[in-house]
């Protein structure tokens, strides 16, 4: 899920050394779980970082667990809300860092983008090692997109739970009235900066409306790099192997990216380098276009109401030839060893009930966030769904187009990147440094804080 900038800047401040870790090469050796002492009720915790209305829809799986496979296995799942993704991976590092079994949650949700990470804890018990032991875990129902998202040398290190891609939203009325077709949103970079142009308003020389905003970091280049093809790191992200160093400098696709985003912002009809928030502007009636996460289809059409129609598209191509797809975003669940083996059973049946279609139907409707088990498809009441809502389809559509290969890189230094990338594509577009110079530092930054945080936490290949 996208970050705000002031969290980007303050994680990118912040190098947290891990206690403990491997280094990566394959499941984390944990401790070893005992018998549980009580075959009494067990009481699990479960913290995670969706507030607002999805922190409802959280509630109501598990209360629905409570009711159903807990009740029938005197299993209690306690919901606990962190805060932000940042807020919880700094309270799942604290309890690392003291090596207190303890102050551990049983289940735990990390964003892909900390993947690097949490796969290098040893209380963490990979996916991979339970799926093993389980044959009846629905592991070929479950999108390769988004298992791919959440593994490491093809073994899986978390499930995934809320996942989601980036997307276009667009104003169908502001397309109507500028003499756009609102049934043809733009396809590639190129387009959206024409388009952008021709709805971007002004009163004199001021900017009374811009037609698009966004500042590009790696959320948006983890698509734009992963659809030419290409990775931003090596070893495929850093999901062959531990990431070492930045390859988007040497194989092409940033300048490509580059270029075309410059020709893009040339146009007049781009806001960049300002915190304006695209998507309220966009839900007031103010901006044509937004990008943002698929998960936020609900929320922007309850927030839109009946102000104008929304239209939704595939996240916009670096050129036409380009048939990557997207990367898939979101968020996976993790079970922590707390040295208790009936508390690890009680928590993979809590997740195997997560990714049921019933379960996943439940958290796709009330939040926006794809379904991750493609048997919920099969649904009558998901049929009857999309049929109401065609909306939800292009979300879907998109995945289904987009290769396993496209996916966010996974480093331990998202932060960094993200404000590499960001800083000194804004140096290139407003005239500053030549696109050459801006690669080139904007790897070098990469590859300082990649290397740092490598030798820090004594990370090998």
């Amino acid at each position: 899920m996208k970050k705000s900038m002031k969290t980007m800047a303050a994680a990118a401040a912040m190098m947290v050394a891990l206690a403990g870790c491997s280094g990566g090469g394959g499941p984390a050796a944990s401790t070893t779980a005992k018998p549980s002492a009580s075959k009494g009720p067990i009481n699990l915790t479960f913290w995670h970082a969706m507030g607002g209305t999805n922190e409802e829809v959280v509630k109501k799986m598990v209360q629905s667990f409570n009711e159903t496979v807990g009740k029938e296995k005197s299993i209690t799942i306690t919901p606990v809300f962190q805060g932000s993704y940042a807020d919880l991976l700094k309270k799942v590092k604290a309890a690392v860092q003291a090596k207190n079994e303890k102050d551990f949650p049983d289940i735990v949700q990390v964003p892909a983008s900390d993947t690097a990470y949490i796969k290098d804890v040893p209380a963490i018990i990979w996916a991979q090692d339970l799926i093993a032991k389980d044959p009846s875990f629905p592991v070929k129902d479950l999108e390769p997109n988004t298992l791919a998202g959440f593994s490491f040398k093809n073994k899986q290190v978390g499930i995934p739970f809320a996942n989601s891609t980036i997307l276009l939203y667009y104003n169908k009325n502001m397309f109507k009235e500028a003499g756009l077709d609102p049934n043809k949103p733009p396809q590639t970079i190129d387009e959206l900066g024409k388009f952008a142009a021709k709805m971007t308003k002004k009163n004199g020389s001021t900017v009374s409306q811009w037609g698009f905003a966004v500042n590009p970091d790696q959320y948006h280049l983890s698509s734009w790099i992963g659809m030419q093809g290409a990775y931003i790191g090596n070893n495929k992200n850093g999901r062959a192997d531990v990431m070492t160093a930045v390859e988007f400098d040497t194989n092409g696709s940033m300048k490509k990216y580059l270029t075309e985003w410059k020709k893009a912002i040339d146009a007049g009809g781009i806001l960049t380098g300002s915190d304006v928030k695209s998507d309220e502007e966009f839900a007031a009636g103010k901006m044509p276009m937004f990008v943002g996460s698929t998960a936020s289809l609900k929320g922007t059409l309850t927030k839109v109401g009946d102000k104008f129609e929304v239209g939704t598209a595939f996240y916009p191509k670096v050129s036409e030839s380009d048939k990557g797809g997207v990367a898939v975003g979101g968020s996976a669940l993790y079970i922590m060893n707390r040295g208790d083996q009936a508390a690890i059973d009680a928590a993979w049946s809590f997740l195997k009930y997560g990714v049921t279609p019933e379960s996943q139907f439940v958290w796709h409707t009330g939040t926006g966030y794809f379904p991750v088990n493609v048997k919920t498809y099969d649904l009558p009441q998901m049929k009857e769904h999309l049929t109401k809502n065609p909306l939800f389809k292009t979300a879907i559509e998109q995945l289904h187009a987009s290769s396993p290969e496209t996916q966010e890189p996974m480093g331990p230094v998202s932060a960094e990147f993200s404000q590499a990338m960001l800083e000194e594509t804004l140096n290139y577009v407003q005239g500053k440094k030549s696109i050459d110079q801006a690669i080139t530092d904007m790897a070098a930054r990469s590859n300082k804080a990649l290397s740092d945080y490598n030798r820090v936490n004594n990370v090998k290949k």
